[in-house]
């Protein structure tokens, strides 16, 4: 398909995926009456749900035939004023419903709100030696703390702005989702994605809570970004190759086993991406940038942070499994969660929460959110199945190698159905959504409906399953 062949995401799709939501809700409030969700919840996720499905079909028609520089224009635009409005208005939601600025059970949001009020209390009493023996040697997790520690001792303990340059993030990163789309791609289906970018919840939702989730996915968007220009340019560019180690270096201080994906990555895709996209003379250079970053992660502590994941992983599922079934207004059937049986779903995954379950307030709120993931990861499919079909997945192999190998190590962890903890993986879940958008036709969207009854079904189970848990 060229780039002057537009491609639209057809509104026969949202209008499904619209009527089946609202019929599963209601049929989720009669089935569990007593149980019955609260208005406010309802109210949110079929918000998300409309904003969706209903402005993706009508923007990627509309946008579809501006310039390049329009659409980029249009996108961060967008974007960032559907962030700004819901930073604003949650923080008010938030403080009206809690008492404060931070979500339902706002447990990490307030302890990295904390932390980084004691390192700006250090860095201006200058007593940095506190803080660099309190991190000693473990320094997992440290980043998004020490950040926000940073940024508060220059602009002063407020939360609102931090959350405005998670909007500004939270609109760029939709930039970098329609430029890998594009350039794995085409022009079309990179509108696509970054359209679906915009609009998609889970994106949104982050830019209003004090947590890493939203710098955490710039920075991966970004690292992909600059890795795939690196392997698809004609030439090596030196300032490509010190960005990707230094964005590459700063995820392990977000989240350790995501930076090992990436970099793993990196690596299989210098060897397995087919010789159409990247010559040989481009894959030394990417060998050196990957070869010094694996010598720089060994030299530090952070080595010692995936070697105890290694070890460890064959029990993390089984214990996450048996705290979810043991805690306090526990789901006694999740002990008998294994990846064997996380892994089909997890493109699909997480599923929505259409019951009220006490505790899970923020889940209630995505609600919406997850049923679209359930709903695009169809075209997700769609695409997969293409670039099969044509032999061409070794032409996106940087792409497939993240999510398949992040997508293995949450079914392996005990967060397989956190939402959370899918949020990386949803840039690219949209690419290769997008590109299946595109390759719509009358032989597979035929299984558009029977996939929809099977959804449908999977939500009705997963609901009956954590009110059957908790008897």
């Amino acid at each position: 398909m060229s780039d002057s062949q537009f491609t639209y995401i057809p509104r026969y799709f949202t209008q499904k995926g619209i009527a089946v939501f609202l019929g599963v809700t209601i049929l989720m409030l009669l089935l569990f009456i007593q149980r019955i969700v609260p208005v406010q919840w309802v109210f949110f996720n079929v918000v998300e749900v409309l904003l969706f499905f209903g402005l993706s079909s009508k923007l990627s028609m509309r946008w579809s035939k501006t310039s390049t520089t329009s659409f980029e224009k249009n996108l961060f635009k967008t974007s960032f004023f559907i962030r700004l409005v819901w930073v604003i208005f949650s923080y008010f939601y938030y403080s009206w419903m809690t008492g404060k600025p931070f979500e339902f059970e706002a447990a990490d949001s307030t302890g990295y709100h904390v932390e980084a009020i004691w390192l700006s209390g250090l860095l201006k009493a200058n007593e940095w030696y506190v803080y660099k023996a309190y991190i000693g040697k473990n320094y997992s997790d440290m980043g998004y703390p020490f950040y926000l520690g940073i940024l508060y001792y220059v602009i002063g303990e407020n939360v609102l702005i931090p959350r405005l340059i998670k909007a500004f993030l939270g609109a760029y990163t939709c930039i970098f989702i329609y430029k890998i789309a594009r350039n794995n791609f085409s022009e079309s289906v990179g509108r696509i994605a970054g359209i679906m970018a915009m609009l998609v919840p889970n994106l949104i939702y982050y830019t209003g809570l004090h947590v890493k989730e939203t710098e955490m996915v710039f920075l991966v968007v970004c690292f992909i970004y600059l890795a795939d220009k690196l392997n698809r340019g004609r030439k090596i560019s030196f300032s490509s190759m010190f960005w990707v180690l230094l964005i590459g270096a700063s995820l392990f201080f977000f989240r350790t086993v995501l930076a090992a994906c990436l970099v793993g990555s990196v690596g299989l895709a210098v060897f397995f991406t087919s010789h159409k996209v990247s010559s040989f003379g481009k894959r030394i250079g990417v060998i050196v940038v990957l070869v010094i970053g694996i010598i720089l992660i060994a030299s530090t502590p952070l080595v010692n942070s995936i070697n105890e994941y290694l070890k460890a992983s064959d029990q993390n599922l089984n214990s996450q499994m048996d705290n979810f079934a043991t805690r306090d207004g526990a789901n006694k059937l999740a002990r008998y969660g294994s990846r064997g049986i996380f892994l089909p779903f997890m493109l699909m995954a997480p599923f929505p929460t259409l019951v009220y379950v006490a505790d899970q307030s923020n889940a209630m709120m995505l609600a919406g959110a997850y049923f679209t993931r359930n709903i695009y990861a169809f075209f997700v499919f769609i695409g997969l199945f293409a670039l099969y079909k044509r032999r061409q997945l070794r032409e996106h192999v940087l792409l497939l190698a993240f999510m398949l190998s992040y997508i293995f190590v949450l079914a392996s962890s005990g967060f397989a159905l956190s939402e959370r903890f899918h949020l990386p993986l949803v840039p690219f879940l949209l690419v290769f959504a997008a590109y299946g958008v595109s390759q719509l036709n009358n032989r597979n969207k035929k299984y558009y409906i029977p996939y929809l009854a099977l959804v449908t079904l999977i939500i009705v189970g997963w609901n009956w399953f954590k009110v059957a848990g908790r008897s």
